[in-house]
């Protein structure tokens, strides 16, 4: 029984919340603020560069697709309004793009490559990182 608890505490004490983010979105240039959204939120984090980020976008949007009820929101990292606008021309996205030209919101994340791909629950604790979509959600 000792074991069980250790164990759960161990699971659950590791767990991470998503800070509230402020950040520019594509469409608008309006801040979007990352707080209280109570649903599941995908973030991808990503670049124009990126040939990895490329090679995911179908596999994302699939998971978009196959879950109506979770948001899903793709933040830039580093590249200009007028890369991503570009860039979206050839690879269209149905979702939120947020823009972190300067990188500082994907450093003081700890983002230090790129793809990658969060989940978290309706309380904003990051139940998944890593450098590839996950197979559901």
């Amino acid at each position: 029984m000792k074991l069980i608890i250790i164990l759960l505490y161990l699971l659950f004490s590791n767990a991470e919340e998503m800070p509230t983010i402020k950040i520019a979105q594509y469409k608008n240039n309006k801040p979007f603020i990352l707080e209280n959204i109570n649903k599941k939120i995908v973030i991808n984090f990503w670049a124009t560069w990126c040939t990895s980020c490329i090679k995911e976008i179908d596999e994302l949007e699939r998971l978009k697709n196959n879950n109506p009820n979770v948001e899903f929101i793709a933040i830039n990292a580093g590249d200009s309004k007028k890369k991503i606008k570009k860039f979206l021309k050839k690879h269209p996205w149905t979702y939120k793009i947020l823009m972190d030209v300067d990188k500082s919101i994907s450093k003081s994340l700890g983002v230090l490559s790129l793809p990658q791909t969060w989940v978290l629950d309706k309380k904003r604790t990051i139940i998944y990182k890593n450098t590839k979509p996950p197979s559901k959600i």
